[in-house]
Formats: C-alpha cells, sequence, structure tokens
C-alpha cells in the first residue's frame, strides 16, 4: 500500500521544479564520465530517478522495502530509461556491502533525514566502494526545515542527552516516534565528511516545494581522487 503510494507519488513529483532541478544534477554527473560506468542508488525505492541518469550501463538499486523495488521493475517514465542493466536489491543501507572500487556514481535521495542518519561509517562505505575517479551525490534533510522552536529544544536536547538518566531517555526516545528525525545542520554534515576518507566535498541547502512536501534539503557531492 505505501508503495503504491509512493508510485503514484512520482507521477506528480516529475512535474515539480524540485525534480527538475536534481535531474539536471544526476544528468550533469553521469553525463560528465564521458563512457559507460556503473551506478548504485542506495534508497532507490521505487525507481524515481532512473530516467535522470546517462552513460549507465549497469546500476544497482538498493532499498529495505521490497515491495517498493516490486514496483521499481516498472518505474515512471520507463520509456526514457537508458540503462542497458538493472539489479534491484533488499537490503538496508547501512548493512549493504560491495567490493572495494565497485561502482563509478553512487547517489542517494531523499534516504538520509528521516529515520536513517548520515554516519561516518556510511561515507567511508561509499568512498570504498567508489573507482578511483568515481563520483557520490546524496541530500539529506536539513534542520531548517523544522520550526524555530523545535531547533532549539532538539539543540539542548542533543546537549543535556548523554547525562540523563536511562530511564528518561528511554522516555524522550518514546516520544520521538517510529520514525526518528536525523537531520542535520550543513556545518554538521560538513563535519562528518570532514571526518570520512573524503577530501574533495561540498555542501549547499537547497528550499525544496512540492505538492508532496516542503523543507530543505542539504545536498552533498563529493568526489575520490583518480589516483
Amino acid at each position: 500500500m505505501i508503495a503504491a503510494k509512493y508510485r503514484s507519488d512520482d507521477e506528480i513529483e516529475i512535474t515539480t521544479d524540485h525534480h527538475r532541478h536534481l535531474k539536471e544534477i544526476l544528468s550533469t554527473i553521469t553525463s560528465s564520465f564521458g563512457r559507460p560506468v556503473s551506478a548504485l542508488d542506495l534508497g532507490c525505492g521505487t525507481g524515481r530517478y532512473f530516467h535522470c541518469l546517462n552513460n549507465i550501463t549497469h546500476l544497482t538499486g538498493i532499498d529495505i522495502c521490497e515491495e517498493m523495488l516490486r514496483i521499481a521493475e516498472n518505474p515512471v517514465r520507463q520509456g526514457d530509461i537508458t540503462i542497458k542493466d538493472v539489479q534491484l536489491r533488499c537490503a538496508n543501507a547501512h548493512l549493504v556491502s560491495f567490493p572495494s572500487r565497485s561502482f563509478d556514481f553512487i547517489y542517494s535521495l531523499g534516504m538520509f533525514g528521516n529515520g536513517c542518519p548520515v554516519t561516518v561509517e556510511i561515507c567511508n562505505n561509499f568512498y570504498d566502494w567508489l573507482k578511483p575517479g568515481g563520483k557520490l551525490f546524496f541530500d539529506a534533510v536539513d534542520i531548517l526545515t523544522l520550526p524555530r522552536a523545535r531547533r532549539i529544544r532538539r539543540r539542548i536536547r542533543k546537549t543535556i542527552y548523554p547525562f540523563l538518566p536511562k530511564t528518561l531517555q528511554i522516555s524522550l526516545d518514546m516520544r520521538e516516534g517510529n520514525v526518528p528525525f536525523c537531520g542535520l545542520s550543513k556545518s554538521e554534515l560538513l563535519r562528518i565528511m570532514r571526518a570520512s576518507h573524503f577530501k574533495s566535498f561540498s555542501a549547499t541547502s537547497q528550499k525544496c516545494i512540492s505538492p508532496l512536501w516542503r523543507g530543505y534539503h542539504l545536498e552533498c557531492t563529493a568526489s575520490k581522487p583518480v589516483r
């Protein structure tokens, strides 16, 4: 049921300026290689961005939901997809593994922020999975999406949480709900990237206005040296 709603939302989202913005980025990055390459879509969902890619001979799509992957077999704008080979795999983004130097391009859109955190460990995985000269692009929910009062409460909680009794920590965790908010500030994201193996990276905050969602995303691009 949830996956079907996502697929229905795909038809709406691809008409938005936000989607056109992401499509341009994905198209530009994948065209920049100037040769056929392999790619990883981590948190691919229903395959919303498959049609945005160029020069891809092999794409691996990872999602934690099998129902999403079944629908991703017939993604939005299927007629515009030029990828020669697509393999879909059900796995947890933080637990999945690949051999070193498996992909030329890795991207993840709409996954980080709600229940799924950006960590140094996963960024190091990205670095390891990229081939020399490979590129990374992902987004995460910007904490600016939250109302100012909630941002202040979150900052206070983050400061005092480690010093609270375990029972109170559990109580606060329960109040977070089933899907914890893992949004970041730009400075927090840059701190994570600096602690990772990546040396070349940048991050920007992008306002998102869509019939489906309104807020801010942090967009991060990074690359692995050729040598």
